[in-house]
């Protein structure tokens, strides 16, 4: 995560691994931005903006950033950490579910 000082709140940093490297990215890249910056719903992350940086190597090329906010839990954390109770599994998969409808 990160801290975004325009909006005073901390983001969601995703580094979008050579988004134009083909065709095939390129359309994914596009895909993925486009659905989230239509999206509003609180199971689904909101787009906040893509940010590039120019990188001087043996080459010249960006990386690319894409910012959103900072969802209260990485789920791949909560199941890792604990042991979960049928309740919180049918929260989850509530959730979860919730977040697909949205598509």
């Amino acid at each position: 995560s990160a801290y975004d000082t325009k909006t005073r709140q901390k983001v969601a940093v995703k580094k979008l691994s050579r988004p134009f490297q083909s065709l095939i990215h390129a359309r994914r890249t596009y895909r993925e931005l486009r659905l989230l910056k239509h999206m509003k719903h609180e199971n689904v992350k909101e787009f906040m903006f893509c940010h590039s940086v120019l990188v001087f190597s043996s080459r010249l090329y960006f990386h690319r950033y894409l910012v959103t906010n900072l969802m209260g839990a990485d789920l791949n954390n909560i199941v890792k950490c604990q042991k979960l109770t049928d309740d919180h599994i049918q929260f989850l998969i509530y959730q979860l579910l919730r977040g697909l409808k949205v598509l």
